[in-house]
């Protein structure tokens, strides 16, 4: 009888989530409103920051964009990807977003003045990963560089 013979499946593993947290920060030679108008331009995003491969901001929906972000960790490439919301700015002292589908991340960038012709940018990002590549997280987000 093939019923009974029938094998049981074995359970899909569903590893623990934990969330981390990176923050980094930076004095920089221009103005908040700079700062923040680099930040602004998501699509650009990936020209000076390295590990951002790609940024499409989506034509209907313009608080939405679908990022991609490539990595190399214990000598191979990774690959996340994610579509984000942009959450209400500050102008030229905040922005910060929260990925809809994809890799669950949220974070934000703030600005703080720090004369006429300098300031502080501040990045915090907050990323899902399975708990036993915490300790691995941890060491990546130590070396974070804005």
């Amino acid at each position: 009888n093939s019923s009974s013979r029938a094998r049981a499946r074995p359970a899909l593993f569903s590893p623990a989530m934990e969330w981390q947290e990176c923050s980094t920060e930076i004095e920089v030679d221009v103005p908040c409103s700079v700062a923040y108008q680099c930040y602004s331009e998501r699509e650009t995003i990936p020209q000076w920051m390295p590990f951002i491969s790609t940024v499409k901001v989506l034509e209907d929906k313009p608080e939405l964009s679908r990022w991609t972000l490539k990595y190399a960790i214990l000598g191979r490439d990774v690959e996340f990807s994610w579509l984000a919301r942009n959450m209400t700015p500050t102008k030229n002292q905040k922005i910060h977003w929260r990925s809809l589908e994809g890799l669950p991340n949220r974070g934000a960038v703030r600005f703080f003045p720090k004369s006429s012709s300098s300031c502080r940018v501040q990045l915090t990002v907050a990323y899902e990963v399975p708990e036993i590549l915490t300790p691995v997280a941890s060491v990546s987000s130590k070396r974070a560089r804005i």
